[in-house]
């Protein structure tokens, strides 16, 4: 999954423009030069690849953590299928997470914010300066209420593509899930609050931040939602034809890795 981001980086890094003091209304100033910005090949090779690689950037940052996690994702993958009692205690998980209802959710993801907190401190390149508790706390609020909003639209999912096959459902279900619910809902709701973070919950900060509203957008939001579907598209393809008793930990473990390239995404770089 991570290493799927790290290919797409190379030695020629294009940095998005940086809106100036515009002449006309379709320029961009783009290292010193003025550039027409109106044709799609112009904006796919600043905008998207820049994008591409700054994920690429991110996933070398958190690669230790990110195999750590895989690898414990294969040893879970391969429990299930061969042996028994990991099996069945899958099966036990998720008939528990069904007679809990959304508030399991909201627990399971607090437990990975606090799991994506130890691994980002002890393997990250970066050592965080705020504390450990109120990094982990504000994970645990916000992953949370990501988890309940996830867990209602999956089973909304169920219920609207529940009449067509198994196979045809998996198109349908990513397409749903990465170019409805991520566009509209998820990911803004993910990138404004770790953008909030990052400005050390300083209003003024985080205003000046995300002023000018289409410069951040294209910068950040943007940046975060491609290197999204980088990861997610064929993550989600994949855990969409997993057995259902292991779709929902192998899911939480994804998020682990999604969480910690969304860090190192929302995080100013240092000019």
């Amino acid at each position: 999954m991570i290493f799927a981001l790290q290919l797409m980086d190379s030695n020629e890094v294009v940095e998005p423009p940086v809106r100036r003091r515009l002449r006309t209304r379709n320029q961009l100033t783009y290292a010193g030069v003025w550039r027409p910005t109106n044709t799609e090949e112009t904006f796919f090779r600043v905008h998207v690849l820049a994008s591409l690689r700054k994920g690429a950037r991110a996933a070398r940052q958190i690669a230790v953590p990110a195999m750590i996690v895989q690898a414990m994702i294969l040893t879970l993958v391969l429990g299930y299928f061969y042996y028994p009692p990991a099996k069945e205690f899958f099966a036990k998980l998720v008939a528990f997470k069904a007679y809990v209802g959304p508030a399991f959710a909201f627990l399971s993801m607090g437990v990975i914010a606090v799991f994506v907190e130890c691994l980002r401190r002890y393997f990250g390149k970066e050592k965080p300066v705020d504390s450990f508790w109120k990094s982990a706390g504000y994970g645990i609020v916000v992953l949370g209420f990501l988890g309940v909003m996830t867990d209602c639209f999956y089973i909304f999912q169920k219920w609207m593509w529940s009449g067509l096959s198994p196979t045809a459902q998996v198109p349908a279900k990513v397409f749903t899930d990465q170019f409805i619910y991520t566009v509209l809902l998820s990911n803004p709701y993910q990138t404004f609050l770790y953008v909030l973070k990052d400005c050390g919950f300083k209003p003024r900060a985080f205003v000046a931040r995300v002023t000018p509203f289409k410069v951040f957008y294209v910068r950040e939001v943007l940046a975060v939602l491609i290197t999204n579907w980088a990861f997610w598209v064929p993550t989600g393809a994949i855990l969409y034809t997993l057995p259902i008793d292991l779709q929902f930990v192998i899911s939480r473990f994804a998020i682990t890795i999604w969480v910690l390239l969304l860090m190192v995404m929302t995080r100013r770089e240092k000019s």
